[in-house]
């Protein structure tokens, strides 16, 4: 290798460093801004909270590895610590930006093609959210039949105007997606079925997991308060470029929480629980990832060397 070869690699690897140290600082200081006395104080004490509460911070890196092995050749070892990162990177650094550090890795480590890597992380994102939305009325609609949201209490905060507003927008995307659906989507319809399938399942696991944790550290508060929330929280996350987005979910929900009729004090112990839980967990798992991908990348490597020596 030359010299100026050389000093581009380890260049490549201080830049790298520095954005790894960069994101674990950020993370440190989310974790500092939010207070130890809050943090200690609004941890719940029962066992099977902080276990439904893993279960849920694990259930998206896990999915989605099953959804990009549809297209992409990925090895469990490799994909996990990434798809770790790529959550991390999404939830408090900033939208998408998870995506952007996919596509890279993928471009730098799987045999296809940059512009088939890009279409396919554009069809499970434009899915993933088709999936929420879906899913957001489906839910939206049992919550109301079965009696856990009054619908009446919620629409006399919206005017008239406001209503036709909605539905007609809603009209009018619907029938744009579909319109440009060709363009929209390099997938074909049964890959398409596949993932948004896949999206659905998910959602609704998380979801269900979720009013679960709660109804497990506050069973005074009525499901219909945990179900409304769970609306919330979907339509939060899809947040395009937003860091943070549970932030936004929380002050949303203390917003609506007279709407609700609970106090504030109520829902804000579990609620900030949860945030402190996910920044403890990001920089814990996005440490541990860095080692651990760095560790495969050796060892692959490695093998790779052996392997030309052999033939040799």
């Amino acid at each position: 290798m030359k010299l100026s070869d050389r000093a581009k690699e380890n260049t490549k690897k201080v830049f790298r460093y520095a954005i790894q140290a960069g994101i674990i600082g950020y993370l440190a200081y989310q974790l500092y801004d939010i207070g130890w006395e809050k943090l200690v104080n609004s941890l719940p004490a029962e066992p099977l909270f902080y276990l439904l509460y893993g279960l849920i911070y694990f259930s998206l890196p896990i999915a989605e590895i099953f959804i990009y092995k549809l297209k992409w050749p990925l090895k469990w070892k490799a994909a996990l610590p990434i798809f770790i990162q790529k959550k991390v990177l999404n939830t408090d650094v900033v939208g998408y930006s998870g995506e952007l550090y996919l596509y890279h890795w993928a471009k730098n480590n799987l045999p296809l093609q940059p512009k088939d890597i890009a279409k396919y992380i554009k069809d499970n994102n434009v899915l993933s959210s088709i999936a929420s939305t879906f899913i957001t009325i489906v839910l939206l609609y049992y919550f109301v039949t079965q009696g856990y949201i009054n619908i009446y209490d919620y629409l006399n905060e919206i005017d008239s105007l406001t209503g036709v507003a909605i539905v007609i927008g809603i009209l009018i995307l619907g029938g744009l997606v579909y319109r440009f659906r060709k363009f929209i989507f390099s997938l074909g319809w049964k890959d398409s079925l596949k993932v948004f399938g896949l999206h659905s399942s998910r959602i609704i696991l998380i979801n269900v997991l979720q009013i679960l944790q709660w109804e497990v550290a506050k069973p005074e508060i009525s499901m219909a308060v945990w179900f409304t929330l769970a609306v919330i929280l979907i339509v939060s996350t899809r947040v395009p470029f937003l860091p943070s987005t549970d932030v936004l979910f929380v002050t949303v929900a203390l917003q609506v929480s007279g709407m609700l009729d609970v106090p504030n004090d109520l829902l804000a112990g579990i609620l900030t629980a949860n945030l402190v839980m996910k920044r403890i967990l990001n920089i814990v798992t996005y440490f541990i990832a860095n080692l651990y991908k760095q560790e495969v990348d050796e060892n692959d490597i490695a093998k790779e060397k052996e392997e030309i020596n052999n033939a040799v």
